[in-house]
């Protein structure tokens, strides 16, 4: 009977590790599935891109490792935060190439976009992070 004890001990542990490096892990799979949009991130600027880049981005955040987490989670935050003064001072992120639009924009306006666009330029230790990262964790290589 000890036996038996002691073989079912050993195929449990074993299980337990073998599911380990099988199994699925819901932060690399996420990585993996937005990795098209992560690549080609801020290089379509218009509210839907950064929408969905946004949206990505806390996804991402969610399910990250608690070291990483909160990278994720503020460039989520600061590429929302675009969005947010877009939406503020009226105007869409792909109209910011309208010169007459933009021209009729307020100081006050143009202060606050510049804020939030600071903040997202301002995410260089994060981005790098994260591509650290998932380079380390997930074998996945970011652009």
């Amino acid at each position: 009977m000890k036996r038996v004890s002691v073989a079912l001990a050993v195929m449990l542990m074993a299980a337990g590790t073998l599911s380990g490096c099988g199994g699925s892990d819901e932060y690399c799979d996420t990585v993996k599935a937005g990795q098209k949009t992560l690549n080609s991130f801020g290089q379509t600027r218009t509210d839907k891109a950064y929408g969905g880049y946004s949206t990505l981005l806390n996804k991402i955040a969610k399910v990250a490792p608690k070291d990483i987490k909160s990278s994720w989670s503020t460039l989520a935050t600061k590429t929302d935060g675009v969005l947010k003064a877009q939406e503020a001072v009226g105007l869409k992120l792909e109209e910011m190439t309208d010169t007459k639009k933009v021209a009729k924009l307020k100081a006050a306006d143009l202060k606050q976009l510049n804020a939030a666009y600071t903040a997202f330029n301002g995410t260089t230790k994060e981005r790098a992070a994260v591509v650290k990262n998932v380079k380390q964790e997930c074998k996945i290589t970011l652009k």
